[in-house]
């Protein structure tokens, strides 16, 4: 029989939370560790409760990819937006996500899942053109020549990805070194004055 206290932490235990659950649980083992026992056991919860929000684990895995295609992006804008109004500072916002957030784990645990899985692979390619459209109008309100858009734009995108990817290269110095360089150069490419980017860069 199931508690009370299971059945009270089982009706707490959102939809969301699942999701959240199955993300860390692909970073840490990949989609074969992504498992309904294995779940259960990190939420300490019934396996009631995971069919109280879905009805098998591939309904799972289909929430996980509609969550990063959808909301993941969605929440980075808003960390973008509500910074402020400057679009250097939102630049500088967004090499700092993938550090700051966390998102490179999850990113790179999604594109190895993506690499087997085409419900994957269609979530990140989402993602991505998301994410590549929010930097593409800040380079563009900045000023930045239109043809030179669409490559900045995947410069800054794959650098970010890199520092995840290529820890032993980027330590916190050489990190804030690199943000303020390419803020730097996103200014040179618009025709404005660098003056300081160490705060904005996180110097």
């Amino acid at each position: 029989m199931t508690s009370t206290g299971e059945r009270e932490q089982s009706d707490r235990l959102t939809r969301g939370r699942w999701i959240d659950a199955a993300l860390d649980a692909l970073v840490e083992q990949g989609i074969e560790g992504l498992r309904i026992d294995r779940l259960c056991r990190v939420l300490a919860v019934t396996k009631g409760s995971f069919y109280h929000h879905f009805a098998r684990r591939d309904d799972l895995l289909s929430a996980v990819a509609d969550y990063w295609a959808e909301t993941q992006p969605a929440e980075a804008a808003a960390l973008v937006r509500s910074g402020s109004d400057d679009p250097i500072r939102q630049l500088a916002a967004v090499t700092k996500l993938v550090a700051d957030r966390d998102i490179g784990r999850r990113d790179h645990a999604m594109r190895g899942w993506a690499a087997a899985d085409e419900r994957a692979a269609k979530a990140v390619k989402q993602a991505d053109r998301q994410v590549l459209g929010m930097l593409e109008r800040i380079l563009g309100t900045l000023g930045v020549p239109q043809d030179e858009v669409h490559p900045l734009a995947r410069v800054l995108f794959f650098t970010a990805l890199g520092a995840h990817d290529a820890p032993a290269l980027f330590d916190g110095r050489s990190r804030r070194s690199l943000s303020g360089y390419l803020l730097r150069l996103v200014q040179d490419r618009a025709g404005r004055p660098s003056g300081d980017v160490s705060r904005t860069s996180g110097g």
